[in-house]
């Protein structure tokens, strides 16, 4: 296969043609032909940057053997940095959407795609001869000749994404080549089917709703024969091994029940590279001979756009589905319930819904039935056969939908051990309703999801937010005042908040709320906290607000003076700050600090911290004593009152210097504290010379640890 992948250094010499006889004549062809390519709203080309990118793509298009393709890739630096993608093809089906699915998957934007379809002449080497255009004679072979600019990536990721677009276009050419095959296969298998819808849903998947990319024959020994299209290059295995055992097993306990049994429909793990994006749809036949099931015939497509939003009725199989509902619930043809069903299997994914029985079937659709016209947010799972998928249907008010919502509930279905994400798409109708559909990986799930629990979470987190927060307030303050306290705050978080920490949370977050806005004295109230969602180890500071905001450059200085590093800060803001804001700050703790013996002393770390942030203690480096020492916020004033007398008896060191001894030598720190309070507490209870005497040779041990001469001086002197 040809390829041209080129640096930087190579980017002048791709941008224009190697100066041989006709190259001109070619450059000029070629730019006008990716001139008229443009569509309406695609930025027009300058001269001279349609002249670099029509030399670009000539200079990749040179030479290419019959049947291959030829990539190219070049770097542009200057003013606008980005990535030259040139890609030359014989014309077919999917090369455009495929690239540019590819591209995209890298997580890559495209800025510029141009598909010139052009006659094109080479000699018996494959070198470029001409661009006949208009001249071209009848039946001459046409090129696909795609420009691309997106952002620019390292070499590590260009040599991934040459890769991936070489797996895709190889796929590609696979699948048109055996196209004629794949249709065949699917109609001598139509042939093996018993039951008419069955036979129905192939010769319409065969009509042209199907974009058939793969084939292949399983046989019960394990190996696999008659590889077609995609088969034979990036997916010559569709299912593991233990899959296959499982269909092979369905199709064995589904004869052996008397129930249907020549067609199998599932989702694979594979993502199709053709086209699509999308989990491959697979459709398994059973080969028997002498009676017995001896192989599969496996079809793997995905459903076209064409066939995914055709009415139910259109449908083989869904339209049996249709009726079959219909009549269990005892609905008249074209009534208004009858209507609701229709609307029902009509918005919900055929490529689904195809494969579920009739009372999975009857169960979402009679859901999403009763939402319609009342939408509150719902939740439905069903397990796809094989056990191996459970598809999650998730409705919820179109206004509650945010990227943030979407991720929470999709980290509410994989936070189980063993479940993983496959693929999800959002569907929002005319109405007030959005449907969330995703398709989940459970071979390895620990136990079974409980879509009751799931379901409550939900509410939780959106329809019953009233109710929940109530709930929760109730366990935790005044039940009697629980509903009015929730009535007044719940309803100004915002869906961001509601999604990412939950009722319980926000709960104890009004809590503290009311509390300082009660309070006569405090500005500010801080709260040290691990949410469920943190990762081991990471602290987070939620720093209340009684009016307003507080600014972070208040409060970044002051949290670093307690040794915390701010990794990220949300402000949550209720009722503009009327009912005063929730700072959410991430914080990454000093060298030796542990997260978990904090939390253990967290009431006297908010004290010091509330302190200082309302102003009513000082802000400087001593407040570390307090995380690193394990000091009260009054025991670290103490050794501030000494350092300052020792700054006026002459002492040159700086607030660091010393706050860096203490904090290093937290032994004898304390047992400093220990020897101050057996002298000077009036409140002390026991006996003072003996308490006194105690500290001493705490310090006198502690001393003899510390290797810093400056530190040992220090110390000495606080001793002193």
């Amino acid at each position: 296969m040809a390829s041209k992948t080129s640096g930087g250094s190579g980017a002048r010499a791709a941008s224009r043609p190697s100066g041989q006889p006709g190259d001109a004549a070619i450059l000029g062809e070629l730019a006008r032909h990716m001139r008229r390519s443009l569509l309406p709203g695609d930025t027009p080309f300058s001269p001279a940057a349609l002249e670099r990118a029509a030399g670009f793509v000539l200079q990749t298009a040179k030479t290419r053997e019959a049947g291959h393709t030829a990539l190219g890739m070049v770097s542009v630096a200057g003013d606008r940095r980005f990535l030259r993608i040139a890609v030359i093809n014989d014309d077919m089906p999917f090369l455009v959407d495929s690239v540019a699915a590819t591209i995209a998957s890298q997580g890559l934007a495209i800025d510029r795609l141009v598909h010139p379809v052009i006659a094109a002449e080479r000699d018996s080497a494959g070198a470029l001869v001409a661009l006949p255009g208009k001249k071209a004679a009848a039946g001459a072979p046409r090129e696909s000749m795609i420009y691309i600019e997106t952002e620019r990536v390292d070499a590590r990721q260009r040599v991934e994404l040459e890769r991936q677009l070489r797996a895709a276009l190889a796929d590609v050419r696979a699948a048109v080549q055996d196209w004629p095959k794949l249709q065949s296969a699917m109609a001598a298998d139509r042939a093996r089917l018993g039951d008419p819808e069955n036979i129905a849903l192939l010769e319409w998947f065969n009509s042209g709703m199907l974009t058939q990319l793969g084939h292949l024959t399983r046989r019960r020994d394990g190996t696999s024969a008659s590889p077609l299209g995609i088969c034979r290059k990036s997916t010559r295995e569709l299912l593991a091994d233990a899959s296959y055992e499982r269909a092979f097993a369905w199709f064995d306990d589904a004869r052996r029940g008397g129930r249907p049994c020549d067609l199998l429909i599932v989702k694979s793990n594979r993502i199709a590279q053709v086209h699509r994006r999308v989990p491959l749809d697979l459709f398994i036949v059973p080969i028997r001979e002498d009676g017995q099931l001896a192989a599969l015939s496996v079809h793997a497509g995905i459903w076209t756009s064409a066939a995914l939003a055709s009415p139910p009725h259109q449908v083989p199989r869904l339209r049996r589905a249709l009726g079959e509902v219909s009549a269990k619930l005892g609905f008249h043809s074209g009534g208004h319930a009858d209507k609701a069903l229709v609307h029902a299997f009509t918005a919900l994914p055929h490529d689904l819904l195809i494969g579920f029985d009739a009372d999975d079937a009857k169960r979402i659709a009679t859901t999403m039935m009763s939402i319609v016209d009342r939408p509150r947010p719902r939740l439905a799972l069903v397990e796809a056969p094989l056990a191996r998928h459970l598809f999650a249907f998730v409705w919820i008010p179109r206004d509650l939908v945010s990227t943030q919502v979407r991720e929470q509930i999709m980290a509410m279905l994989t936070e189980q051990a063993g479940v993983e994400l496959l693929d999800w798409s959002l569907e929002v109708e005319g109405g007030n309703l959005a449907m969330l559909r995703f398709v989940l990986d459970i071979r390895s799930a620990s136990h079974p999801l409980d879509e009751v629990a799931l379901e409550a979470q939900l509410e939780d987190m959106l329809r019953g937010w009233g109710e929940a927060v109530e709930r929760h307030l109730a366990e935790i303050d005044d039940p009697a005042r629980a509903a009015a306290i929730a009535a007044r705050y719940a309803p100004a978080f915002p869906v961001g908040y509601r999604a990412q920490h939950g009722a319980a949370e926000a709960a104890i977050d009004i809590c503290r709320l009311r509390a300082l806005q009660a309070s006569e004295v405090r500005l500010r109230d801080a709260r040290l906290c691990h949410l469920p969602s943190d990762a081991v180890g990471q602290l987070r500071l939620k720093v209340y607000q009684k009016h307003g905001a507080l600014a972070l450059s208040d409060a970044v200085p002051a949290l670093e003076n307690f040794g915390f590093r701010v990794q990220t800060e949300v402000p949550t803001s209720l009722d503009r700050g009327e009912l005063g804001t929730i700072h959410d700050f991430t914080l990454a703790l000093a060298e030796g600090s542990d997260a978990e013996s904090l939390l253990e002393r967290a009431a006297s770390v908010e004290e010091a911290i509330a302190a200082v942030l309302s102003g009513d203690s000082e802000n400087d480096p001593f407040n570390r004593l307090v995380t690193d020492t394990g000091l009260m916020a009054r025991e670290a004033g103490w050794l501030r009152a000494f350092y300052r007398y020792l700054r006026q008896a002459g002492v040159s060191f700086t607030i660091y210097t010393v706050v860096d001894a203490l904090a290093h030598a937290p032994q004898v720190t304390r047992e400093i504290i220990a020897l101050f309070r057996a002298r000077h507490d009036p409140d002390f209870k026991g006996d003072r010379e003996k308490a006194a005497q105690a500290a001493r040779d705490g310090i006198r041990r502690g001393l003899a640890k510390v290797s810093a001469i400056n530190d040992d001086r220090l110390l000495r002197l606080y001793h002193a």
